[in-house]
């Protein structure tokens, strides 16, 4: 995959401090325009199996609009593990394939490209996989806050609606308001260290919790009458691309260090494949979770 843009931003977080909250509404504002939300998410590593040649393996599978025809789907994984496991299936079950197959990382960015590509291409999906514990986590937190329910063994909206899944994100929120809270943060990047302000939203609850904590021991006041909440991804992508608000251009997707660390091991001197190069065998199609 393409060369994640700089991951020793976020991998290089020397300290932080919990500020007041950030999204607050000015009189003039444009939404931010797709190519810069495509380079925010280019930050953040994810993963996907691909071939030798660092092709994706993809699913062929009937298109949700006309079961006659096809669509490819590209398969992307938040956890590396995920992918370790899925890759393993495919080692069993295609072993062919799985021989010469391998985890690589990938940027965010390039998985929403695809698709928001999929909106003007009907032969193109898109499927990310949440790491299923913390997908509980975050349907525990829904539950809490009314947001969802269960009804007869079935996990609904509060407007009585199925609940679709798909990849939570974490923040810490004003209680009152809802609000993200942002921060300030020491960053080092080549060589140099910055102060930065952002809005970190965080793939794993516990990563959050553990950066909380250390916060309200340090400065109990800066974390008061806060709470940890819960966004799903396409919202807060939705949210970025539309929302006139200037301070969505500080939102930052943090991915755990062992992820960082898995990507830069991996994407050192790899080359992003396109959709039109995804013409490989197709790998096992994975449940969403």
């Amino acid at each position: 995959m393409k060369r994640l843009a700089h991951l020793g931003v976020l991998a290089g977080l020397v300290s932080s401090l919990w500020l007041a909250p950030a999204i607050s509404r000015y009189d003039i504002a444009t939404a931010l325009p797709e190519e810069q939300v495509l380079r925010i998410l280019n930050n953040v590593p994810i993963f996907m199996i691909t071939n030798e040649k660092g092709e994706p393996l993809t699913v062929e599978m009937p298109s949700p609009q006309d079961q006659s025809k096809k669509i490819q789907v590209f398969t992307f994984f938040i956890n590396q593990q995920d992918a370790q496991t899925a890759l393993n299936t495919i080692k069993t079950q295609q072993p062919e394939v799985g021989r010469v197959a391998r985890i690589s990382a990938a940027a965010l960015g390039s998985a929403v490209k695809i698709a928001l590509e999929s909106r003007k291409n009907p032969t193109l999906g898109v499927d990310i996989i949440p790491s299923r514990s913390q997908l509980e986590a975050a349907v525990t937190l829904l539950k809490q806050s009314g947001d969802l329910v269960e009804r007869d063994g079935k996990i609904l909206t509060k407007e009585g609606k199925p609940f679709m899944g798909g990849t939570p994100l974490f923040f810490l929120a004003d209680s009152k308001t809802g609000n993200p809270i942002a921060v300030e943060a020491q960053m080092r990047e080549n060589g140099q260290t910055r102060t930065q302000r952002f809005i970190p939203f965080y793939f794993d609850k516990s990563q959050l919790q553990r950066e909380v904590d250390q916060a309200r021991q340090q400065r109990p006041e800066l974390v008061k009458d806060t709470g940890i909440r819960v966004v799903m991804l396409d919202t807060l992508v939705t949210t970025m691309l539309n929302i006139n608000d200037p301070v969505v251009s500080q939102i930052q997707l943090v991915q755990t260090p062992e992820a960082i660390q898995f990507a830069v091991q991996q994407s050192n001197g790899n080359s992003a494949p396109q959709p039109n190069q995804a013409n490989q065998p197709a790998a096992p199609q994975r449940p969403r979770q």
